[in-house]
């Protein structure tokens, strides 16, 4: 039997479904890429022949090349406004599906409106999966045409407006490999081996609850503790309740034991360099695929009691579970783990153990399980 790309026989590929990614990027960065190309690795090539439609030119195209995926740069999806080239869109995307064979549709986000690539589909009698990576209340005519919705979080599912489109609750996945294996970056910001890091990873915005963790590294003694944050500081115009550079350093300058590292593309190697992670968010997090990252690294996770968070965390074994602001029950649960190394190593193991069982694989065969039953139903 010939070979065919990904290492698929050509007998084998003409019983594979094809599938096409609507991947609304052309970068692997935020949760909702993270999560898709995932998902595109673990995903069975012997069952599904996956195609990705990127949104433009960029790091994700060596991605895609390194797992042997195909792949077309199409551009953003065309919403009414110019009615020539919305129709020029609606006969493109119905000649070009057809004659790529295409059966399904995944669209990876779902801040679109009335694309007419998803009118084309509709007209096609295609299925549509549409992805929720975060609450979803837009009545768009969008998820209404989509056949299933795919919601991150039990959290995510019960609170958005779904319009009666059938959804399924499928937890984010993780690169296992990526985040057991990061490098050790100590050395990099003067921290000691003996010494006890607890980590901030995420943006630098209030929201986040990054001056929470602030206020928490206040009140945790011992000169053998550092607190690490990583994310990129914004500008307010942009985004008002982000901190500028200048405002965070002005708030930590008072403890040279906070430490502010900027962006870092290997965020894997800040789990490395962690020996606990808060996650302080003050909002609904849809998920919390900060979570899982760190479980995968061996880490325990010290979450809000916001949205999905309690989905991933289990209180007590993987992690603790605070109430959101509440800077003093943080601190105390921050100074417990920190004193207990058996503690810290027991959740530790516990969470790697349970994003093992059920952040890996487990996700990805549940929503191939969806295609397959959207497929059989011939939607």
């Amino acid at each position: 039997m010939s070979p065919t790309k990904g290492g698929v026989s050509r007998e084998e590929s003409r019983a594979r479904r094809r599938i096409c990614f609507f991947a609304g990027t052309h970068g692997n960065w935020g949760g909702a890429s993270r999560v898709l190309f995932t998902n595109l690795r673990l995903l069975d090539r012997q069952r599904f022949d996956p195609i990705v439609l990127l949104s433009g030119h960029g790091p994700a195209e060596a991605l895609l090349e390194e797992l042997g995926i195909e792949y077309k740069i199409w551009g953003p999806l065309t919403e009414p406004g110019n009615h020539l080239n919305y129709l020029r869109a609606l006969f493109r995307t119905l000649f070009w599906f057809k004659r790529q064979k295409i059966e399904l549709v995944h669209l990876n986000r779902a801040n679109a409106w009335r694309p007419a690539e998803l009118l084309a589909l509709r007209i096609s009698g295609i299925p549509v999966v549409t992805h929720f990576h975060t609450v979803n209340l837009d009545r768009a005519p969008c998820t209404r045409w989509s056949s299933a919705i795919a919601a991150v979080s039990n959290y995510v599912a019960q609170h958005s407006d779904t319009q009666g489109v059938p959804t399924t609750v499928i937890y984010n996945t993780v690169d296992t490999n990526r985040f057991s294996n990061g490098q050790d970056m100590r050395s990099q910001f003067g921290i000691a081996n003996d010494q006890i890091v607890v980590g901030f990873v995420g943006q630098i915005r209030k929201i986040k609850g990054v001056d929470d963790f602030i206020g928490m590294a206040k009140h945790i003694a011992g000169d053998h503790v550092r607190f690490l944050i990583a994310g990129e500081c914004r500008d307010k115009k942009s985004i008002d309740d982000a901190f500028t550079r200048e405002e965070l350093q002005s708030r930590i300058v008072e403890d040279p034991r906070i430490i502010y590292c900027g962006y870092v593309d290997n965020v894997e190697d800040i789990y490395r360099s962690t020996d606990i992670l808060v996650v302080p968010s003050r909002w609904e997090e849809p998920f919390g695929l900060i979570c899982i990252e760190a479980g995968a690294a061996g880490l325990p996770v010290i979450a809000t009691r916001q949205g999905g968070l309690p989905e991933v965390i289990e209180d007590g074994i993987t992690g603790l579970i605070v109430a959101a602001g509440a800077v003093l029950t943080m601190a105390h649960q921050v100074q417990k783990l920190v004193e207990d190394p058996k503690l810290r190593a027991a959740m530790g193991e516990a969470a790697r153990i349970r994003v093992e069982r059920e952040f890996t694989d487990k996700p990805v065969r549940a929503l191939e399980d969806l295609y397959v039953s959207l497929l059989a139903n011939g939607n």
